[in-house]
């Protein structure tokens, strides 16, 4: 029994202190979204609550914040014809606030294509939605919600 109780508590050790990393504040949440690209190819919008960051002509990430300056709400759109930096903006999206849940490997690759182009995905606090708008280009939808999915029906 003390073995098995020792065991656990070395396992609670284990486990990094921020496995989630949609409890991150902004700035903290920034600084580790942008790490993914080349300094100053990222423009960023603040207004306030929502952030807008532009990846390429035709590419965005929205972030919305909630009272306490965490990310509770994220669109990444690609209106361009073809663009790697939105595959890009998605998957460091999803690796951020997804932080080390050890699904967030899995569902980042399975975003990373364009088959199917409806998907959605649930992992931890989060829910990671795709879809194509034939008309309009590709959404991806990531938000922190019980119920999924919330915006691909």
């Amino acid at each position: 029994m003390k073995k098995l109780l020792l065991c656990l508590f070395l396992l609670l050790l284990a486990v990094p202190a921020d496995a989630d990393g949609g409890d991150l504040v902004w700035k903290e949440f920034e600084s580790r979204w942008m790490k993914a690209f080349t300094p100053g190819s990222v423009t960023v919008q603040d207004q306030g609550q929502v952030k807008i960051c532009t990846l390429d002509e035709g590419v965005t990430a929205t972030f919305f914040l909630n009272a306490d300056d965490k990310v509770e709400r994220a669109v990444v759109v690609n209106t361009a014809a073809s663009s790697a930096r939105y595959f890009e903006g998605v998957a460091q999206t999803i690796k951020v606030l997804a932080g080390q849940i050890p699904q967030a490997e899995a569902v980042s690759a399975a975003f990373a294509t364009v088959q199917p182009a409806t998907l959605w995905r649930a992992i931890g606090d989060f829910c990671f939605e795709r879809v194509q708008d034939s008309d309009a280009g590709w959404f991806f939808y990531a938000s922190r919600n019980e119920q999924c999915p919330t915006e691909v029906r």
